[in-house]
């Protein structure tokens, strides 16, 4: 049997956990829609840039860590939400992505 588990974080709260904060970057698609996703993540100590992938690295053993994921765990996956959006010309918005998943799968 296999068995899936999703793990899903709100931004704030991955930010919290890995005291990071996240880049994003738009493109234009038209002149009133963006697409907006994670480019990378920067360490509020030290201001150095992370990748996503050692951004998930990290996360995933910061909840392992917890015991939020078990110790047996070694592979797991990620996804980090991207967005199109329409995007008013006049007002800021702050509908960016919200959401990190963390999947894993374990054999029983």
């Amino acid at each position: 049997m296999n068995i899936t588990t999703i793990i899903e974080l709100d931004h704030e709260e991955v930010e919290e956990l890995l005291n990071v904060h996240f880049v994003f970057v738009e493109e234009k698609i038209y002149d009133n829609m963006v697409h907006t996703c994670v480019e990378g993540f920067v360490d509020n100590d030290t201001k150095n840039e992370m990748d996503p992938d050692e951004a998930m690295e990290k996360l995933f053993a910061k909840l392992k860590e917890q015991n939020v994921i078990p110790q047996d765990v070694i592979d797991f996956s990620y996804e980090l939400t991207s967005c199109e959006r329409v995007k008013k010309m006049d007002v800021e918005q702050d509908d960016l992505p919200k959401k990190v998943a963390i999947s894993f799968l374990q054999c029983k």
